[in-house]
């Protein structure tokens, strides 16, 4: 059986080649590229770091990265894997086919840059010579290793979540992506400060305690009996995911997922095909189309940046420095984000029938409707604090400003949940100009308007209190305190603010109806 998928997977390799020429060497140029890409990563510490300590601190964390991808991007993408349950059909024992598939992915274009990087790492470090067992017998356990990782948590992901959710699970991948990147970057600028050096090497032990670092601090450890225990520490590693990998390739061959019926379509349905069918879901899934396509929401989103725009030029007019007042636009983005789904029900005209007539829950309604706010405020309110912090000129407030900025976002959208439920009034109907805005004799919008306002501005006293005195007083545990009460406060509002306007929603759903409908 290894035979034969050793073939399939060279002519799976072959099939990237095929068809016309341009597109065999469009492959082929890609993959010199990835190439060149895996020797330059192997390169570039030894360029850049002349001193064999620093180096090395460089290289395991480097490495540590890079394993760690190998680790954690198949749980979220896994499509270009075969899967134990492809074979389920075939009579063949679960153990064959588990050390099948094992073994057969040595041939696969990850596993070949993989081996590309770590040929090149065996080529310049020198120093990794002495003794000349040593570099070898790692380098083919962090091999190993890493097939083993990929394996596991590639067909883990196929039997925890299954296709179903397979793209909810990718859109989850690349959010921890966006956030993990301020945090890089905070981590980078720690080490190249002052004292960073001293900081990178407590993390560097770390992580040579997990199957991450293990290798790279066998590889550059002075002693050899802590080489050796470094390479235990790799080498049950490997172990544990060998029998991981054997159970659940048995889970996977027994266990028959829930057939999908026929009659649904699976593709072309946008944002509908990512998210799971679950009322919660799939009023995201609804509510993020809206976002994309319907000119209300976007000239909403179009007029938020305006108001700090506004509010920086009247402050550089009066004479503020640039240092402070660059924390000041992205709370206010956020909040005004946050703020701008106070209304949201009355947005969807007719759709709100629907929720109603078919015994939707309140808290499915207010969570629904949440995705759009956190999928696009969340990366922004990360990737800006980066942007704040380089403009403020000190990296070591970022996690305060992080604080800051995502419990402003989760407080707004937790006032915006209650308060669409709360006091809605007549929004511009679908298919009108966006810039009309309806007359009615109601309470009038200007009051919803200004509650929901007066109520987020206070609510969101707190994260910021907290945030800027720890910006004013720079510490890191100050800073780390900021950040955890920004994301705790911001988080139990945002659940009080699903929890309570789901309630009003579910003891109010005629009157709701009765407010989208008053002009249709």
């Amino acid at each position: 059986m290894v035979a034969r998928l050793l073939r399939l997977r060279l002519a799976l390799l072959g099939g990237a080649f095929r068809g016309s020429f341009g597109r065999g060497l469009r492959t082929a140029l890609l993959f010199v590229l990835l190439a060149a890409a895996a020797v330059f990563a192997a390169a570039l510490p030894a360029w850049l770091v002349t001193a064999p300590a620093e180096r090395a601190i460089v290289d395991s964390i480097l490495g540590a990265i890079i394993l760690g991808a190998v680790f954690f991007v198949p749980l979220f993408a896994n499509r270009g894997h075969l899967e134990p349950r492809q074979f389920a059909l075939f009579p063949a024992r679960p153990g064959s086919i588990a050390v099948s598939l094992l073994v057969t992915t040595i041939v696969s274009w990850p596993f070949l840059l993989l081996l590309i990087w770590l040929g090149a790492l065996g080529v310049l470090r020198p120093e990794w010579r002495d003794p000349s067992w040593l570099m070898p017998v790692t380098l083919i356990l962090t091999a190993v290793f890493a097939v083993c990782s990929a394996r596991v948590t590639s067909a883990l992901s196929r039997v925890l979540v299954g296709e179903r959710y397979e793209g909810l699970m990718r859109t989850i991948g690349a959010v921890l992506l966006v956030a993990a990147l301020p945090l890089v970057v905070f981590a980078v600028s720690a080490i190249a400060g002052s004292g960073g050096v001293t900081a990178a090497q407590d993390f560097v032990d770390v992580i040579s305690w997990t199957p991450f670092g293990a290798p790279f601090a066998a590889l550059t450890a002075s002693d050899p009996a802590v080489a050796m225990l470094r390479l235990g520490v790799l080498a049950g590693s490997i172990l544990v995911l060998l029998l991981l990998w054997f159970a659940i390739v048995g889970v996977s061959l027994r266990r028959v997922e829930r057939p999908a019926d026929p009659g649904v379509a699976r593709s072309g349905l946008g944002w509908f095909e990512r998210f799971p069918a679950h009322p919660a879901p799939a009023i995201a899934a609804r509510l993020l189309t809206y976002w994309s396509r319907d000119p209300r929401y976007r000239v909403a989103l179009f007029a938020i940046p305006i108001a700090p725009i506004v509010m920086l030029i009247a402050f550089w007019v009066a004479g503020a420095p640039l240092g402070p007042l660059a924390l000041v636009p992205l709370p206010v983005i956020l909040l005004l984000l946050g703020w701008s789904q106070h209304n949201d029900v009355a947005m969807d005209s007719t759709a709100i029938w629907e929720h109603v007539a078919s015994g939707t829950r309140g808290a499915a309604d207010r969570a629904g409707r949440l995705a759009p706010v956190l999928l696009l405020g969340v990366p922004l309110a990360l990737i800006g604090s980066t942007v704040t912090v380089t403009v403020f000129g000190d990296w070591r407030v970022l996690p305060a400003v992080i604080g800051m900025n995502l419990g402003v976002l989760y407080v707004a959208s937790a006032v915006a949940s209650v308060f669409s439920v709360l006091m809605p009034y007549p929004a511009t109907r679908p298919g009108d100009s966006p810039f009309v805005q309806p007359q009615w004799s109601g309470s009038g919008s200007g009051l919803a308007q200004t509650l929901s306002m007066i109520t987020t501005l206070v609510l969101a006293v707190p994260p910021v209190w907290f945030s800027i005195a720890a910006i004013v007083d720079v510490e890191f545990s100050g800073n780390l305190w900021a950040l955890l009460f920004g994301l705790g406060y911001g988080a139990l509002a945002l659940l009080l603010g699903v929890l309570i306007g789901g309630r009003i929603f579910d003891r109010s759903g005629p009157e709701l109806i009765g407010v989208t409908q008053v002009y249709d």
